[in-house]
């Protein structure tokens, strides 16, 4: 190994382009990183962090958090690795030298980073050492400890990070009281030493209390199927060690097949709030019997040097335990995903003797464990919410637990028979370190989140509580869902890139699903279902009725509405029928007499849902101003549009005309633009309905507007021929506008209200 540099400095060019360099390469591979930081008035974590940890689970994480926090605040970062990268190749060793790298075996090396640190420098430390492969950081005695390959054996963590943070907080102390009582030549002094232009600069650092920043890094999913990496590297050498397998199949998979990397900071450390009020009186007289930085740190004084006595042991006392409360720290901010929570539930049922579960008793406390865990935990990975990617559980399965299960029975933990999962005794056996994380992932990822006491504490409820579930209660579960869900659309499209379009909307009233709930024991139950472009406010006015007669109303939210008129472009129809599927599951648990209403595009969900699912509960199903015919003939022509919207694509994404101008009846409800694309589905959604005969085992009840500007009142006779029902009712309604039932036009709304509460 060549001589390393008493003062290696970082490469300004070097560093820029090798930040530059991973921006490009993160869009080119399919790693989705997500950076979480807390942000309390005007206290960033990323500017005012000194030191940042991070736990450590691949080998090319170790300079992402560089390039985040360069692109964060503009800040250079120095790192620790291992002495064995600067053996060998010369040239190697003086670009890990240029970008901030130093070696863990550097002579002074603690003096030099604080050093580093006064003069603004971050510092990025991995204080596991090596790879935890296995995620197993708690002992059965909750310590936490890592296991160390060298020793072959788990051992406690690091403290080196503590130890710089506590010496530089005392250095700063002492410099602060020197400067209080005007001993101006000894800070002339220290700031000669540390090469700074002015003592200016040098007290400005000093003020800046010394920060940690404990963070995590948490892949999501981990995959276990070979990979392009793995191939390569056996088509050159056939005997690959299991060590580099491993590595190339797990890590390959994080870099090249859509992986969510979410990198978390915990509440800062402050080293300064360790020392109490006496010692900090001390600290002063302590720091003024060193020379140097090196003799602070060295923590092995002259024994004469009765200071240097008292600041070795307090240091080393001081240091364990904020090293005990950064890990800690560290390893609670997992973010918890699908995989932790379906991997506990296992592991504690493997646990319990318990080997066969049938597969929708575990989704169901899988359910009820986000649910729970929505209420309580905020690290939480964004799927868990989402509805859309977590809602199915409880009825299908849903991709992110299909992707879970299916790399389980690839690895042999568990199969699937006669409707059951059969959990193997493979889950429970010993691995060695570089073979656990390709032979029972189940075990790595609820080792993640054992430090977390809370999430096992919650899980564990929800596998008591899940038999107990009534129908009731998944449904007011699921109804929250829903909720959320118009939360979750929204914020997604509040982009800079939606706004020009967003700022143009005119919808005041609130768009999300609403739900009023009698208290009469044997209450029908009302599905409302709003039409294209507008939100459940229109159908509000009604179901307050109805509430108000005695039943329960549910105004369902179709996808795509009330939030952006680029997220109704985003849908399709199958999303709408979807949405009146769910909102149908939620009516029907509260009531074996089930109603359906629907407006315009809402009155053909309505009858298309009765002739798709005929349940003996559907009891009446209420549409008005369902279209089938337009008046405005254009409509001819928006298939024409799409297509040429979709060719135009390939060179502008969105389109040739993506929205047309729409003048809403009720503009607090409805969308002031219309997405060419939306159309398309909505032409295809009755086309689809027009191919074969609607067969609804309920009462049906159809009305219409006699002078409807908008849907032709031809749509009626269509209508009428399309629906085959042993009772059928027509109504027409005297009214020149088309939104009837929002401004209750020609007693509408009573109307409809009498057909339920006294069914025809």
């Amino acid at each position: 190994m060549s001589a390393v540099p008493e003062h290696p400095q970082i490469n300004d060019r070097i560093y820029n382009f090798c930040v530059r360099a991973f921006g490009t390469t993160k869009k080119l591979l399919k790693l989705n990183i997500k950076l979480h930081q807390e942000v309390e008035a005007e206290n960033d974590t990323v500017q005012h962090g000194d030191i940042f940890l991070f736990n450590h689970f691949a080998r090319f994480e170790t300079f992402i958090p560089q390039c985040l926090i360069h692109d964060a605040c503009g800040a250079y970062c120095r790192s620790v690795a291992s002495a064995e990268f600067f053996e060998g190749d010369e040239r190697f060793s003086q670009f890990l030298y240029s970008i901030g790298v130093v070696p863990n075996n550097m002579p002074n090396l603690f003096p030099f980073l604080a050093r580093e640190i006064l003069h603004d420098r971050k510092l990025v430390v991995f204080p596991e050492g090596g790879m935890v492969k296995d995620k197993r950081v708690v002992d059965h005695k909750g310590q936490y400890s890592v296991f160390s390959r060298s020793a072959n054996e788990r051992r406690k963590h690091h403290r080196g990070p503590a130890v710089i943070a506590l010496a530089l907080d005392a250095f700063k102390t002492a410099l602060l009281h020197d400067y209080s009582i005007g001993k101006y030549t000894r800070i002339e002094r220290w700031a000669e030493q540390l090469e700074f232009d002015d003592v200016e600069h040098l007290m400005r650092r000093a003020v800046k209390p010394t920060v940690i920043v404990p963070s995590h890094i948490t892949f999501y999913p981990i995959r276990v199927s070979d990979n392009i990496l793995h191939q390569a590297a056996k088509l050159f050498n056939r005997n690959i060690d299991k060590r580099f397998t491993e590595e190339l199949i797990i890590e390959g998979n994080l870099l090249f097949k859509d992986t969510d990397m979410d990198i978390r900071f915990s509440r800062p450390i402050v080293a300064g709030n360790y020392w109490r009020w006496w010692e900090k009186r001390l600290l002063p007289n302590v720091v003024h019997g060193f020379e140097s930085l090196d003799q602070l740190f060295r923590l092995k004084p002259d024994t004469s040097n009765w200071g240097g006595r008292i600041h070795t042991f307090g240091m080393r006392a001081k240091s364990n335990k904020v090293r005990d409360d950064y890990m800690r720290s560290m390893y609670e901010a997992v973010t918890v995903n699908l995989s932790h929570i379906a991997s506990l539930l296992l592991m504690k049922l493997f646990e319990q003797g318990l080997t066969r579960i049938e597969c929708a008793r575990l989704h169901k406390m899988l359910y009820l464990s986000i649910k729970r865990l929505q209420q309580t935990e905020h690290h939480l990975h964004r799927s868990l919410r989402n509805p859309d990617e977590y809602g199915a559980i409880i009825n299908k399965g849903s991709t992110r637990l299909d992707q879970f299960l299916k790399t389980a029975r690839n690895l042999e933990l568990i199969h699937v028979e006669d409707g059951q999962y059969v959990l193997d005794k493979k889950l429970i056996e010993d691995f060695e370190i570089d073979e656990i994380r390709t032979e029972n992932l189940i075990n790595v990822y609820a080792n993640e989140v054992k430090p977390l006491a809370r999430i096992t504490r919650i899980t564990e409820r929800a596998m008591k509580d899940a038999d107990k579930l009534t129908a009731v209660a998944i449904a007011e579960h699921r109804f929250d869902d829903q909720i959320l869900s118009y939360r979750w659309d929204w914020n997604l499209y509040q982009r800079e890139r939606y706004q020009d379009i967003n700022s143009q909307q005119t919808q005041t009233a609130d768009a999300n699903s609403f739900f009023l709930k009698s208290n009469r024991k044997s209450a029908p139950a009302v599905l409302l279902i709003h039409g294209f472009l507008s939100t459940p406010a229109e159908m509000k006015s009604l179901g307050e009725r109805l509430h108000a007669a005695g039943c329960h109303a549910i105004g369902i939210r179709l996808k795509g509405h009330g939030t952006s008129p680029w997220d109704l472009r985003a849908r399709n129809w199958h999303d709408w029928v979807d949405s009146v599927a769910r909102g149908y599951d939620i009516a029907k648990a509260f009531s074996q007499s089930v109603h359906i209403v629907g407006f315009s595009t809402g009155g053909l969900l309505a009858l298309y849902h009765a002739a798709t699912h005929p349940q003996v509960k559907i009891k009446t199903v209420t549409s008005v101003n369902a279209p089938i015919h337009f008046k405005n003939k254009n409509m001819v022509f928006v298939p024409l549009m799409h297509h040429a919207n979709k060719l135009v694509s390939w060179v502008n994404s969105e389109g040739l005309v993506p929205f047309t101008p729409n003048k809403p009846e009720n503009p607090q409800v409805n969308y002031q633009h219309i997405p060419l694309r939306a159309l398309y589905q909505l032409q295809r959604f009755i086309d689809h309905i027009r191919k074969d005969a609607l067969t609804i085992n309920a009462n049906v009840l159809i009305y219409q507007g006699d002078r409807d500007p908008v849907v032709d009142p031809d749509s009626l006779e269509t209508l009428d021929k399309l629906i085959v029902a042993e009772h059928k009712s027509v109504f027409i309604l005297d009214s020149d506008i088309h939104g009837v039932i929002y401004r209750n036009i020609d007693g509408v709304q009573e109307k409809i209200c009498a057909s339920i509460v006294e069914p025809v």
